[in-house]
């Protein structure tokens, strides 16, 4: 996969659409100080906008969100232009995504001799897909106008609000997000041509595709938001997002995963055969004896911060050979790993959609091999098997009495505080710290599946929609919160505290006194929360953690209280984008249980140039320490996690 090329293209492509979309937003009568300078009328049967008349009865509520959006906040011109752009942005490369993947019939893709997509010209031969009487009393009229910019878009939105997986992972695009679609992506230099001519048609295939374009297409507003904190600039919610994201090197994402999910299977199943292709994992002399889980369905991974998914993604793969090992066929081995297995958390909604995406997206090509009308079935209908990613909700307002219906009077003031603390949520994200009771957590589960059921049916009355649509989400991110699983595996945000807002830096001074200097430290706290007694824990973070004083104290309490079962001390030049010395990491295993005679493996790898060399190191055993007791780190001033140390060393330390 050639990353500078996808780097390039989805960098350009932020721009342009960004750029598109801030016209549209002008052209709705917003100045850039989101200032309201025209305002579309409304009429029987339409609206008068700039002195022209349309027949839509659906854009004057759409364009009053967008008002209610755009004068919000002084920075809201500028962030709906790049909350939209990006919604679009994902939506065409999912599009672009499932048809070269086979999984549905050519849309994007041009039309032979032609710089047009195919669904653009089917249209024109009178073959689309589009119902409503406006939408193709418009469509028809844009096409003998020869408007084919409009043509197209009604055509996208139509097959966005139609298509069953993209209406259930992206949501329908029926709100002001269909008013700002860009009108430039059939230009002679407009994103379908880039869409349709820079990425190779292999790279189309592999899942990684969708977090390296997240990374790359969000790198460029990383920047101004590190510029930002250069100038003593507050990350904003909003910001956090791009000012914490980055992509995991797979090799690093297997070492995690191998020696979480499957250790654990491998306590399970001692005679698997997968043993033999875990090419990452690390053994130990003193770990823990005797299988955590009883069933394959216990084997619950979760990624609190999970950004586009790539951890999951291959939480699924193994997963998935663990489950067709214990006999389960694809199809059923799909649907309960989606069901009981895999969960993931984040802060951005576009990045849970992706991560979302990529996991089904990965189910289908597994069952691509076994049964293609299987895998065309879940890409176009995946209902039932929606992947328990969510992103924390927005802050909406709701009262007691909601709950109190939502709940059918049981355990109100319990789950009505849960979901207080989850209105948050956009800000503070998995380290937000709530209390749901096994009572309390077992109603919610009973009432969101009845109500989710009921919504499927179309039985919910007035009363109960209004709830639900303020409820749903919160309900699906406390369920998710207030779980134990037995691997987490993560890697988190890096944020200091200089540059956490006010509301945040006093959340984690409060709640995480021992870690508050920087969100990647509080991740350690936060993923042994969510892992059950005696779980595996895996991670890469900044290495700081290990030595400075700013973490002395929590680094007595790990070594008291959990087992370090393997580290990576990978150092500098971990993360191809990031050069020189700045983010030195390093990648490890922790098991959940107080140590008892602990020892642990560490590899050294700090000294090697680059990500592709670290790892040809780690597999070849460079600079292996094995079985360090872990009771040599309380010998030395301070705590260090100094596994390099020479007995002779800790022997000084321990007569001074």
């Amino acid at each position: 996969m050639n990353t500078n090329a996808l780097k390039s293209f989805a960098k350009a492509a932020r721009i342009q659409l960004v750029d598109a979309v801030a016209k549209q937003i002008l052209y709705w009568g917003f100045s850039q100080k989101g200032e309201v300078e025209n305002e579309p009328t409304a009429t029987q049967g339409g609206y008068v906008h700039r002195g022209e008349p349309y027949n839509d009865t659906t854009v004057i509520p759409k364009w009053q969100r967008l008002k209610e959006k755009i004068t919000s906040n002084k920075e809201a011109f500028k962030d709906v232009a790049e909350e939209a752009a990006y919604t679009w942005f994902n939506r065409l490369v999912a599009i672009k995504v499932l048809e070269e993947n086979g999984f549905i019939e050519p849309f994007l893709q041009f039309a032979d001799g032609t710089q047009s997509p195919i669904a653009l010209q089917n249209a024109k031969a009178g073959n689309h897909t589009v119902t409503h009487s406006t939408l193709k009393a418009n469509l028809k009229k844009a096409l003998l106008e020869n408007d084919e910019e409009t043509a197209f878009s009604i055509l996208l939105i139509n097959f966005c609000n139609t298509h069953p997986l993209l209406n259930q992972v992206f949501g329908r695009v029926n709100d002001y997000t269909e008013l700002l679609i860009p009108q430039n992506l059939l230009s002679i230099d407009g994103f379908l041509l880039a869409l349709n001519t820079e990425i190779a048609e292999e790279d189309f295939k592999e899942v990684e595709l969708i977090g390296w374009l997240y990374q790359f297409y969000i790198s460029d507003k990383k920047d101004e938001v590190f510029k930002g904190f250069k100038a003593n600039k507050k990350a904003r919610p909003e910001d956090i997002p791009a000012a914490t994201q980055i992509f995991t090197p797979k090799w690093i994402v297997n070492y995690m995963v191998e020696n979480t999910v499957g250790k654990i299977y491998l306590d399970f199943e001692e005679d698997s055969d997968l043993k033999d292709q875990m090419k990452y994992l690390v053994e130990n002399e003193t770990e823990g004896k005797g299988a955590l889980i009883d069933d394959i369905e216990q084997l619950t991974l979760i990624d609190p911060a999970c950004g586009s998914g790539h951890i999951l993604v291959v939480g699924f793969e193994w997963l998935y050979k663990m489950y067709r090992e214990q006999g389960y066929t694809a199809k059923n081995a799909i649907e309960s790993i989606l069901k009981n297995n895999l969960y993931g958390l984040d802060i951005d909604d576009r990045a849970m959609q992706l991560a979302r995406f990529a996991v089904l997206l990965k189910a289908a090509q597994q069952l691509q091999q076994v049964d293609i009308s299987q895998a065309m079935e879940l890409m176009n209908n995946p209902l039932d098997v929606i992947p328990h990613i969510y992103a924390f909700p927005e802050s909406i307002g709701f009262t007691s009495e909601e709950v109190a219906l939502f709940t059918q009077n049981q355990h109100v003031q319990e789950v009505y505080k849960a979901f207080e603390a989850l209105r948050e949520g956009k800000n503070i994200g998995s380290a937000l710290k709530i209390s749901l009771s096994d009572t309390a957590r077992e109603v919610l589960i009973a009432q969101y599946y009845a109500w989710s059921n009921k919504d499927k049916q179309g039985t919910l009355d007035i009363e109960e929609i209004g709830v639900w649509y303020k409820l749903k989400s919160y309900t699906e991110v406390a369920l998710v919160l207030s779980k134990k699983y037995a691997a987490v595996v993560a890697n988190p945000p890096y944020m200091g505290q200089k540059s956490m807002n006010a509301q945040l830096k006093d959340y984690v001074n409060a709640q995480y006194p021992m870690t508050k200097a920087d969100l990647f430290a509080v991740f350690m706290e936060v993923c042994l929360a969510l892992n059950r007694s005696n779980g595996l824990m895996g991670m890469i973070n900044q290495h700081s953690w290990m030595f400075l004083s700013s973490f002395e104290n929590y680094r007595t309490h790990l070594l008291l209280n959990q087992t370090i079962q393997s580290m990576l001390h990978l150092g500098p030049r971990t993360f191809e984008e990031l050069s020189g010395e700045v983010v030195q990491s390093t990648a490890f295993v922790l098991e959940n249980r107080t140590p008892q005679n602990a020892k642990g493996s560490y590899y050294r790898l700090v000294d090697y140039k680059s990500n592709n060399e670290k790892e040809e190191q780690f597999l070849k055993g460079t600079n292996f320490y094995p079985n360090i007791p872990q009771t040599n780190f309380d010998k030395i001033p301070g705590s260090p996690i100094a596994y390099w140390v020479s007995k002779n060393i800790i022997k000084i330390f321990n007569k001074t």
